[in-house]
């Protein structure tokens, strides 16, 4: 007689397959644990003496890892401050489109941060902007209330028979010590700068930066003397505003007294609350208890 092999137990296997892989195809698998490390999220930290750390703003070095490597922090992802230094000389550092900024002040009350290229702090008697300020505006904008512009030209050349007016060497030029000379490099007030482009300035120059700065810098500055007092200007830096996100869930964890904790993508990943607990989404809800199967 023939032996009866078993049947094999389809439905129940494809079962089994289903409950322990669908939760992590389709779950959230970022999610936080039910506690956190309470550290990251202080009221207040100071990097130098000048500017007041706290939410949503975070410094680098709160960062944290749960235990499958997720990295998640107090405050916006794009709002990372880097503390260079240490004691009364550090220096709070933000990067944009890969540039560093010094953060000259944080005004909370108006959700306002004011920055200054870092080069230009720094660097020689005579900087010269290298870079457009480029930044993702999820979180941040321009305050647009005090923003203005100015425009530099450099690599610029002029055949003899150009029509160049001589108010050009006078009142906008820069003599830059690492540039030709003459001309070297140009700079105008976006209020001049239909000076510029009406005699076909862009055409003889081989590259042209435009950077943000504070409209009040500019008023104290007669237009026609920018070449002479430029750096003032940009050493006042410029004004970004940020935004309360209101797309996704931490809205609701910040209106229940909690703060968010994003990672590196930009994804929420849950609300820090009070006691070290984790909420999800918000602090009125429970913790962020771990999916069972």
């Amino acid at each position: 007689m023939a032996a009866h092999l078993p049947v094999p137990r389809l439905p129940f296997l494809l079962f089994v397959f289903l409950a322990v892989h669908v939760p992590a195809s389709h779950g959230n698998a970022a999610l936080l644990p039910t506690t956190y490390d309470g550290s990251i999220c202080s009221d207040s930290v100071m990097c130098g003496t000048v500017v007041s750390i706290s939410y949503p703003f975070y410094l680098s070095n709160r960062i944290r890892e749960t235990a499958n490597y997720t990295s998640y922090s107090c405050g916006y992802t794009d709002l990372e401050i880097f503390c260079q230094g240490e004691g009364p000389s550090a220096t709070p550092v933000v990067r944009l489109g890969g540039n560093s900024y010094t953060v000259l002040n944080i005004l909370y009350d108006s959700r306002t941060i004011i920055l200054a290229d870092s080069d230009v702090l720094i660097g020689p008697r005579c900087p010269k902007p290298s870079h457009n300020v480029t930044f993702d505006y999820e979180w941040l904008r321009y305050n647009y209330s005090s923003y203005d512009n100015l425009t530099f030209f450099y690599n610029c050349y002029f055949n003899p028979g150009d029509s160049v007016p001589p108010s050009f060497d006078k009142n906008y030029q820069i003599n830059y010590t690492e540039l030709p000379s003459p001309p070297g490099g140009f700079v105008f007030s976006a209020e001049e700068l239909g000076t510029a482009q009406d005699y076909g300035l862009p055409s003889h120059c081989k590259e042209i930066v435009t950077v943000p700065v504070r409209r009040d810098a500019l008023k104290g500055n007669d237009p026609y003397m920018l070449a002479r007092g430029y750096v003032d200007v940009l050493k006042m830096g410029f004004e970004l505003e940020w935004n309360r996100v209101t797309t996704d869930q931490c809205y609701m964890c910040e209106e229940s007294g909690g703060q968010c904790a994003y990672g590196q993508s930009r994804a929420f990943l849950g609300c820090l609350c009070s006691g070290g607990k984790v909420g999800n989404p918000d602090c009125k809800n429970g913790c962020n208890f771990p999916r069972r199967i």
